[in-house]
């Protein structure tokens, strides 16, 4: 059985993918603050297989290890245009901002676009 795999890219970060994260770490714990300098340096090095608006980047060219693990360093919630539950994350790995997750909380939907601000709830928290 081959094992899925992200499909590189190499991009600057979007808008809409620079002020979600950007947010993301401004509300995030405690540490996330921290990683606010290494958003204007980092560049999108791949994508989700399953069609979601997951990415992973690199720091000055710098892809961090896979073998690390990650830490989250901000963690939300919301309901798609569907209604559905999702969730959105940012993470880091080896000191170094990692990644953006989209995913589906309820496993009924692909999170294909990356959700609005105002629509986000911490988790644990009724979404909208």
């Amino acid at each position: 059985m081959t094992r899925a795999a992200p499909i590189p890219e190499d991009r600057p970060l979007t808008e809409q993918e620079t002020t979600l994260i950007r947010w993301l770490l401004q509300h995030g714990t405690a540490a996330a603050a921290e990683f606010l300098p290494q958003l204007t340096d980092a560049r999108v090095t791949s994508r989700c297989y399953c069609g979601c608006a997951s990415v992973d980047f690199a720091v000055k060219g710098i892809v961090p290890p896979p073998s690390d693990g990650i830490s989250i360093l901000a963690d939300f919630q919301y309901r798609n245009g569907d209604g559905h539950l999702c969730g959105v994350f940012v993470f880091e790995r080896a000191g170094l901002l990692a990644g953006l997750e989209v995913w589906s909380v309820d496993g009924l939907s692909t999170p294909s676009t990356l959700p609005a601000i105002e629509r986000l709830q911490p988790i644990g928290v009724e979404p909208l």
